[in-house]
């Protein structure tokens, strides 16, 4: 559990935008942590430290704010605003400073603070963005080429995600709407989907497992289900493949998923569906 004034968090950063680099050295610029999944009290401030790492030649000035995340109808991830989006998260956030010169292969820290509102309840996101530009002008004069300094023209742009849940009024509920399946042949490998829903306010991370069946009830083959991640009010299909064969015959796939609920324990979800291999 989270403590105030602290968050525990997780991951790693994504790079969003290509960088052009003039000279011939090679370069790291990073930030971390660069996804945050934590447990937060409504009521309560927290201090998250962003770590920005500059491994290049260049002194880099990183500015810092702070955008929507949600998904479109499609589940692609889209971004906005701060505060424009579903769920928003975003004006919870202020970092400080939120501009920053780091110098060529050092180091330094930006503090975010989070001020969870007190009616708030389940879960909310935001995307921290770091964008890193040389701190002094290029070189361009054709003078000072002379010196044989290297110029560099750097845009980089780091996305993080943000992902806070309250530790009270959490509401779980999470569907299975309807699957398909289709048989293994001598090409193609046994597929499975499953489309989920998640009613809460909540995001969950369902996983599972299956078992296949014949019409004896004899278990003929078993496999898992990857874990992916929904976020409230969310439908997506949760798809799997599995390489092992069956005999001809009429089966039943038995499936289990599972997903963690904060404060209560995990729920199962089990359903069923008829599977003919030729």
């Amino acid at each position: 559990m989270l403590q105030p004034q602290r968050l525990i968090l997780l991951a790693a950063i994504s790079l969003l935008t290509c960088f052009n680099i003039a000279s011939a050295q090679k370069t790291s610029i990073a930030i971390t942590p660069g996804s945050i999944d934590a447990k937060v009290s409504r009521g309560t401030s927290y201090t998250q430290t962003f770590t920005l790492v500059n491994d290049t030649g260049t002194r880099l000035r990183f500015k810092c704010s702070v955008a929507d995340m949600w998904y479109d109808e499609s589940n692609n991830r889209v971004t906005g605003l701060a505060g424009t989006l579903e769920r928003s998260a975003s004006l919870w956030v202020q970092f400080s400073p939120d501009e920053l010169i780091v110098e060529a292969h050092s180091s330094g820290n930006v503090q975010a603070m989070i001020t969870v509102p007190q009616t708030a309840s389940g879960s909310y996101y935001n995307v921290p963005v770091f964008e890193a530009m040389p701190a002094d002008p290029v070189l361009a004069n054709a003078t000072l080429a002379k010196v044989n300094t290297a110029s560099a023209t750097i845009g980089i742009r780091f996305n993080a995600l943000m992902m806070l849940t309250t530790l009270d009024a959490l509401e779980f509920n999470v569907e299975i709407m309807g699957g398909q399946i289709a048989p293994p042949t001598a090409s193609t490998e046994l597929t499975m989907q499953l489309d989920v829903r998640n009613r809460s306010n909540a995001h969950v991370f369902v996983r599972g497992a299956f078992a296949i069946l014949n019409s004896a009830g004899a278990l003929a083959g078993r496999g898992t289900i990857p874990e992916k991640r929904y976020f409230p009010g969310q439908r997506s299909m949760l798809q799997t493949e599995w390489a092992g064969e069956v005999p001809a015959g009429k089966y039943t796939a038995v499936i289990t998923l599972s997903y963690d609920r904060t404060g209560m324990e995990p729920a199962t979800l089990v359903y069923e569906l008829p599977l003919v291999v030729q």
